[in-house]
């Protein structure tokens, strides 16, 4: 009753939505531009809008650092959700981060004051495969002379420059990449080449994807980039050390290869069973007793973790924050996760990654850029995905990374 009550106020949103963008499309004028400004003729301002998900703030990290390399005279801001802010700390593409709150309204107003204060050159709408309301708002509000975006979405409107949709894109980074042609550069530049690494749809019968894409793992062109410090480095290295065993912890070399496997996930629906992952580890860690491995989670699923390792008698993160999480993953061999951002944060540090989707929203949101199987079912959640088709996958990837050693960056990408 309470789903059905839910979907019912989804679909009232959304028509409100769009009755609300219908009415701003015939009260906005807007002089649409030709061309974009003469970038290097002088210092310019950005704004790039992404205020949502952990996961959607580090895909676009790589899209950030192309504008920046390729127009060093253009500051870029960030308008980011108080969750997904944290990942563009210690960012040397980004200039100021302003930290809003959906369920607080009067955060976008006071940042939209400081916002109207900086004069910006440009905006940027970052959802480039939907209209969005609150985009097409802040947009308007800004006072910034260009508006920029992906056309076509129904909010051409609110837009002085829109770009079209790049074409042959299938990865969120490579639609995503759009953004890029009015800062001088060409977003289907490695629509041609193969990518370094893909991900693999990969399963067993009907939970199989029904067929290899080349494109599963994007174009790997406009790679994620995470800065870690070397003290958040550290603390994750010690903290894999300890969990291998006190015997072990004051050994300064390293024992055994890691699988981070992420139990959590914020919607139901991309919940993969606790049953599931209990046996998943144990055959783990009987095929590969050379695999150290560490359940990660957030803090409100620490029962399930705790449940989990129990049964397994493996070892669970004590983290409470996602800088802490990032770090665990920049650290580890090999990644094992449902359908959330930490798919994304192991493509930003390169970790080989098995990722669980319901429906085929693995091609959309997959691996980028680095080897990865991505297992899916055709229903609607993960609870129907069986275990032997995440098995499968693992048995490839880890056997295909046996050779892995324990090298990693403290910057994602360099």
């Amino acid at each position: 009753m309470k789903s059905r009550w839910k979907s019912r106020f989804r679909r009232l949103e959304r028509r409100l939505k769009f009755l609300v963008i219908g009415v701003l499309k015939a009260l906005i004028r807007t002089s649409p531009t030709q061309a974009p400004p003469e970038w290097s003729a002088r210092a310019h301002r950005i704004l790039y809008l992404r205020y949502d998900h952990i996961g959607d703030m580090v895909l676009v990290t790589g899209i950030l650092h192309a504008i920046k390399q390729a127009q060093p005279t253009v500051t870029i801001d960030v308008l980011a959700s108080a969750r997904n802010a944290s990942v563009l700390d210690s960012n040397p593409d980004v200039g100021t981060v302003y930290r809003v709150r959906k369920a607080r309204p009067w955060t976008f107003l006071a940042a939209l004051a400081r916002i109207r204060r900086q004069k910006y050159d440009a905006v940027l709408d970052a959802m480039v495969t939907g209209p969005s309301l609150t985009s097409v708002l802040i947009m308007w509000a800004s006072g910034a002379r260009h508006r920029i975006g992906v056309g076509g979405r129904g909010n051409d409107f609110a837009l002085t420059l829109a770009v079209p949709r790049v074409a042959g894109a299938v990865h969120y980074v490579d639609h995503s990449a759009a953004l890029l042609r009015p800062f001088g550069i060409d977003p289907a530049r490695g629509a041609q080449s193969p990518p370094g690494a893909t991900a693999v749809p990969s399963g067993v019968g009907k939970q199989a994807a029904s067929a290899y894409d080349p494109l599963a793992g994007g174009w790997g062109t406009w790679l994620p980039r995470i800065y870690l410090s070397p003290t958040e480095l550290s603390a994750a290295e010690t903290f894999w050390r300890f969990s291998e065993g006190h015997n072990r912890a004051l050994n300064r070399v390293r024992q055994l290869r890691r699988l981070a496997v992420n139990v959590s996930a914020q919607a139901h629906w991309r919940r993969w069973p606790d049953d599931h992952y209990i046996a998943t580890i144990r055959w783990v860690r009987q095929h590969f007793p050379d695999l150290q491995v560490l359940i990660l989670g957030a803090p409100v699923d620490e029962r399930c973790k705790r449940h989990i390792g129990q049964a397994c008698a493996v070892p669970v993160d004590e983290t409470t924050s996602a800088r802490e999480m990032i770090a665990l993953i920049a650290t580890c061999d090999a990644v094992l996760t449902p359908d959330t951002a930490v798919t994304h944060v192991a493509s930003a540090f390169r970790k080989p990654v098995v990722a669980m989707f319901a429906g085929v929203g693995g091609l959309h949101w997959g691996p980028y850029g680095t080897v990865g199987r991505v297992v899916s079912t055709p229903a609607r959640t993960l609870a129907s995905l069986d275990v032997e088709p995440v098995q499968q996958a693992l048995q490839e990837l880890l056997a295909a990374e046996a050779g892995c050693g324990d090298e990693h960056a403290s910057v994602a990408g360099l």
